[in-house]
């Protein structure tokens, strides 16, 4: 990413101001201008810094479609142009922030009407910019969704620093989910997560679409009528000497070898590109599993990876080839994305140059469930990612690291080490897109998705001041008591983490029985007692409110231990709650953020659903 700033930090202002303040005891001069036709994400900018200004300071700014000065000239427009600023040679999303003779010119890239030629491919430029002037000068963050995520300091004066800034993501494509995107219909406001991704630069897949499709998707090309008529297209899978049929459709798999599997499956493709001719692409990734073909045309495809267990990555990257040989040939300009994933997360030794229409994503499933905290992971982490960027520059890295299956308000802390491993060295290698798995529980996950949304804009982000300034800012005088909290269950669940296998078990990424038994119930007292700390010195409403998110998991995790046995009474807590009591309580989470809304006892081993 770009900066042109000569000093850069959380809030940066320099010495020299401009000569008309912004705003002054509640007074300003200033006007917010756009043209008439400008985009709607143009208007939502006037507006997002009208409001913000006015809480900020009093000062009501108006908005205008006629240029004046002093003004805060939003968009790529003539007046812009008149200024010596443009959007011309910015990236996607990529935005300018100048003064120019007493006024400040924000000017980004964007489409008209805000409608891209492809679906997903969104440009927000001038939103952005106009959120980084709101950081940068104003010192507004929004640390969640909603009103209790807002934190906008008051000014007395606020001035405009001379500014010539130029920025742009460092990853083009940036994905977060799972982190309540799509709130159901009775939800009272469903676009709350939404605003929040507009805070902090980043598209939301729920509302703009995948820019890139890359899910599991075998079963999509060839029907099961079809491989009945060919069941020689089936793959025959280790210790198998029968072509296997899956129980599931979903889970089927083929002899990616047999050319005249590979003819249907390119023409299956084909037939999704022709019916979506505003999707730039089709997945081609495999079903989930990894049953993959060994008969004796696969076979050869197939070594061995880094510990010794069988890899398919050759015989999977040959296929994507084989493939794309084909649907690119009727369409050039189609993308088509393909997991790198599971049993062929290995770079092969030899380098395959991948057809440029071919996007890997990387998924290292043996990551999955913070196994970036295993020594032997995190060793080879780097070599593992920059590996892959060898075979093709369309590289997007996706991870399922700190995410898991907790249902029961099971704190999964920021793992400082692995934010700081993961985001920074795709970035290094050169991967072009990120898909971050956050946290769906609010009230305890939102620092987490915080670095996660602000690492895929600036992958170079200092993540321990960003954590801290997020738990100042969020809690107030007892943040310390918060980040103590923190990092007690971090130290613990990394110790657990390390003593696993290394060996890939699906229990493995579960806030399952054994593990809140391990990491939870035997610090629970102690993060009670921090919890308790840091809400008594709570001094805003907002900030209590914020405690009071994060303590309703805990709310949670008490009744749910108690449910399964795990404590025995427990009335002096804070925490409980008898079973009416808990109901109705939890009846008061429906329009809530705050917790996981999904409800299941504490399970042993693997969860089943």
């Amino acid at each position: 990413m770009r900066r042109t700033l000569a000093a850069f930090a959380l809030i940066a202002l320099p010495t020299a101001a401009l000569a008309q303040p912004l705003a002054d005891d509640g007074h300003s001069d200033w006007a917010i201008y756009h043209a008439p036709d400008a985009p709607p994400s143009v208007q939502l900018a006037a507006r997002e810094i009208q409001r913000v200004v006015l809480a900020s300071t009093g000062a009501g700014l108006p908005i205008v479609d006629v240029p004046v000065a002093p003004m805060i000239c939003l968009g790529d427009n003539e007046a812009a142009h008149a200024a010596g600023v443009s959007a011309e040679g910015l990236p996607r999303d990529g935005f300018r922030l100048r003064t120019v003779d007493g006024s400040l010119y924000i000017c980004g890239r964007e489409f008209p009407d805000d409608r891209p030629e492809w679906i997903g491919w969104t440009s927000r430029g001038t939103l952005y910019g106009a959120c980084e002037f709101l950081e940068r000068v104003v010192g507004a963050r929004w640390l969640m969704p909603g009103e209790v995520g807002e934190d906008i300091p008051a000014h007395a004066t606020l001035a405009v620093p001379d500014l010539d800034i130029e920025q742009a993501p460092d990853f083009e494509i940036r994905v977060l989910q799972d982190v309540r995107e799509e709130l159901p219909e009775w939800f009272e406001d469903r676009e709350l997560v939404r605003r929040w991704f507009d805070t902090q630069k980043l598209p939301c897949k729920q509302f703009d679409g995948w820019a890139l499709s890359w899910g599991h998707s075998w079963n999509d090309y060839i029907t099961e009528e079809t491989l009945a008529e060919h069941p020689e297209w089936r793959a025959i899978p280790a210790n198998m000497t029968e072509r296997w049929v899956p129980a599931r459709h979903s889970a089927v798999k083929y002899c990616t070898t047999n050319p005249e599997m590979i003819q249907a499956f390119a023409q299956g493709v084909m037939a999704r590109l022709e019916e979506n001719p505003r999707r730039i692409s089709a997945s081609i990734s495999p079903s989930d599993g990894g049953a993959f073909c060994t008969c004796e045309d696969c076979a050869p495809y197939i070594d061995d990876d880094p510990h010794g267990w069988p890899s398919y990555s050759r015989l999977i990257l040959k296929f994507y080839n084989d493939i794309a040989n084909i649907v690119c040939a009727r369409y050039p300009d189609r993308q088509l994305p393909g997991y790198v994933y599971y049993n062929y997360m290995y770079p092969p030794a030899e380098t395959i140059r991948m057809h440029p229409n071919v996007w890997l994503v990387f998924y290292g499933l043996r990551y999955y469930g913070w196994g970036l905290a295993k020594p032997t992971y995190a060793a080879e982490f780097r070599d593992v990612v920059e590996g892959w960027r060898r075979f093709t520059p369309n590289m997007v890295y996706g991870s399922y690291t700190v995410w898991m299956r907790s249902f029961n308000g099971a704190i999964i802390p920021p793992p400082r080490a692995i934010l700081k491993m993961e985001l920074p060295i795709a970035h290094e290698a050169g991967y072009r897109g990120a898909s971050m798995v956050g946290i769906a529980a609010w009230g305890y996950g939102a620092p987490i998705n915080y670095v996660f949304a602000r690492q895929m804009w600036d992958a170079d982000l200092d993540v321990d001041a960003t954590l801290d300034e997020w738990m100042q800012r969020a809690y107030g005088p007892g943040w310390e008591s918060m980040r103590d909290l923190y990092a007690l269950v971090e130290q613990a669940l990394t110790r657990w983490k390390e003593a696993e296998t290394i060996e890939y078990r699906g229990y493995q990424y579960e806030m399952n029985y054994e593990l809140i038994d391990a990491v939870h119930r035997p610090i629970f007292e102690e993060m009670e007692r921090l919890y308790l700390d840091a809400l008594a010195r709570a001094e805003t409403d907002a900030q209590r409110a914020r405690l009071e998110m994060f303590g309703d998991n805990l709310v949670k995790l008490h009744h749910d231990m108690r449910e399964a046995g795990m404590i025995e009474g427990g009335e002096d807590s804070y925490f409980h709650r008898d079973d009416a009591a808990y109901e109705a309580w939890l009846e008061g989470q429906r329009n809530s953020i705050a917790i996981d809304p999904r409800r299941y006892p504490i399970w042993h081993g693997e969860w089943s659903g």
